[in-house]
């Protein structure tokens, strides 16, 4: 059994968690804001972090936290109309548990022509790309979302409709904004 890091505010210092058999301690946790955030070949802007503080006085990210930030930057990747890199490829696959073959078997390609784009680097074909985008975030977000009415003009632009289905997520508080670090913040 899995047991993330729980924050709380305002638990008695000698009130712990349970998980399992184990016994936690409640967390203090620190908020940041505006933070880089290295993921998928570039850097983001987080807006608002949360570190846990550990009972040694170090910050650290809890799995939870990490997996909302990771849920945010594919949300942006998936509705950005250029192509994926194969970095993005890579990252949306760890964040999905999705594997290179999964990718393949989806597209209707040989494991090999998803494995030459990994070690040519570079872009996934635009095509695929958006495919994959569509499929990549209905991963994430389709089970909440898959039953809401798209605009019919949607249907036709699939560029429209990335960008339609990203806003989707972050006005229904499935995930948050993310931006990418300009070269000034980098």
């Amino acid at each position: 059994m899995r047991c993330d890091m729980v924050a709380s505010h305002g638990t008695p210092p000698d009130k712990g968690l349970r998980c399992g058999s184990r016994l936690h301690r409640t967390m203090k946790t620190i908020e940041k804001h505006d933070q880089p955030f290295h993921a998928a070949g570039r850097l983001w802007i987080v807006p608002r972090l949360t570190l846990s503080v550990l009972p040694d006085d170090t910050v650290a990210l809890s799995q939870a936290e990490i997996d909302r930030i990771h849920r945010a930057i594919s949300n942006s990747i998936c509705g950005k109309v250029r192509a994926l890199t194969v970095a993005e490829l890579e990252f949306l696959c760890d964040v999905t548990e999705t594997t290179f073959s999964d990718v393949a078997h989806h597209l209707k390609l040989d494991r090999s022509a998803v494995s030459r784009w990994k070690s040519r680097g570079g872009f996934v074909p635009r095509a695929h790309s958006l495919l994959l985008k569509k499929w990549f975030w209905f991963k994430l977000f389709g089970a909440q979302l898959g039953d809401e009415d798209v605009p019919l003009h949607l249907a036709t632009d699939e560029a429209s409709l990335l960008d339609h289905a990203m806003h989707e997520a972050i006005d229904k508080q499935l995930t948050d904004r993310v931006s990418e670090a300009t070269a000034e913040a980098a």
